[in-house]
């Protein structure tokens, strides 16, 4: 590809997929998602297995070629092999700074393995999602008190690398690597193929992509819209859940308010009041700062002041951007008689 990809939200997933067939080995992939909630890969490599060795190679090509912007999220498993590579000076991922989040799969498949208690598992994966600093005390308070052992579990590890409240919003919402398991399904078909078949495939098929999104959201451009569909679906839908709302102003410069929840909106939480700052796009419900776009308390505080909520949503959600994203091409690869020659280290396939 001729140019970066910088555009994507700025979280990138990363597993590694067993392949089979006639090449036994491992496929890493990095995965993004665009502003309209598309996903796509951003790098691979095929690898024998998930050594240091791999994942350092990996990590430091990915951080040079294709994120070396500041604040990157990577979600990734606790595989040793993986933070030994990311905490490593040389590959990168530590100037400029980017923080490293776990998979919650990954959290509660080792308190199964420990705690062995379905119920308290439940109650990990709500204080994990959980969007507020409270939320997440709650359901530790209910983990500690049924089960002291299980409590001192959840103290050994970083808050800041499981939960959705204590991560100074550097997920946008996002917790296990459900993006790096789509793309698993897409690439199914072709996970047997000889490796020149696998890359061949998957070249093809990227060129494909991004070729069908940027004509896409071309298109969308020449319309004069702004922002996505994604968003301004999500706006909407907030803006009419924020007419339930009862709003209180609490600076003259319609900065602060006092939002009251005056109905039931089905979410599984108690009706109730929130604090909204606007200059530092703050609510208490958490849901604002974790997905970087004005939600209903949000939205009926600026319309109480007659200010743009559309102001405060993040670029990522503009249809520039988007195209920003699949203005990246790929190169048609040339006949092999036009190939230059090659002099560099040939790999025997074994026998």
């Amino acid at each position: 590809m001729h140019h970066r990809i910088w555009f994507f939200k700025p979280i990138i997933q990363i597993d590694g997929t067993w392949l089979y067939g006639k090449y036994k080995g491992t496929l890493l992939m990095a995965v993004a998602q665009d502003g309209n909630n598309n996903i796509f890969p951003i790098a691979f490599a095929l690898v024998e297995e998930e050594t240091a060795t791999a994942w350092s190679f990996f990590l430091k090509n990915l951080r040079a070629k294709v994120a070396p912007q500041p604040d990157i999220c990577l979600i990734l498993d606790m595989h040793a092999s993986i933070g030994s590579a990311y905490n490593n000076p040389a590959n990168g991922w530590h100037d400029p700074p980017s923080t490293r989040v776990y998979d919650i799969r990954h959290i509660t498949q080792n308190f199964m393995r420990k705690i062995k208690d379905k119920f308290l598992t439940n109650h990990l994966v709500n204080a994990g999602y959980a969007l507020n600093q409270p939320g997440f005390q709650y359901y530790r308070r209910e983990i500690e008190l049924s089960n002291p052992d299980a409590g001192r579990w959840i103290y050994s590890i970083d808050r800041a690398r499981w939960t959705r409240s204590y991560d100074d919003w550097a997920r946008w919402g996002h917790m296990p690597t459900n993006l790096v398991e789509s793309m698993n399904d897409v690439f199914k078909g072709i996970r047997n193929l000889p490796v020149m078949a696998l890359v061949s495939a998957t070249y093809f098929r990227m060129a494909i992509l991004f070729a069908t999104r940027g004509k896409r959201w071309n298109s969308v451009l020449q319309t004069q819209q702004v922002y996505n569909d994604v968003c301004m679906n999500y706006v909407q839908q907030e803006s009419a859940k924020g007419n339930t709302h009862r709003v209180t102003e609490f600076d003259r410069h319609g900065h602060t308010f006092s939002v009251k929840e005056i109905i039931d909106h089905n979410q599984r939480l108690p009706r109730q009041q929130y604090r909204i700052s606007i200059p530092d796009r703050w609510c208490d419900c958490g849901q604002f700062q974790a997905y970087h776009i004005p939600y209903s308390h949000a939205i009926v505080s600026c319309s109480h002041s007659h200010f743009d909520a559309l102001s405060l949503v993040s670029p990522i959600y503009k249809v520039l951007t988007l195209l920003n994203v699949y203005d990246n091409y790929f190169s048609v690869v040339a006949m092999e008689t036009y190939w230059p020659v090659y002099d560099g280290e040939t790999v025997n396939a074994p026998e």
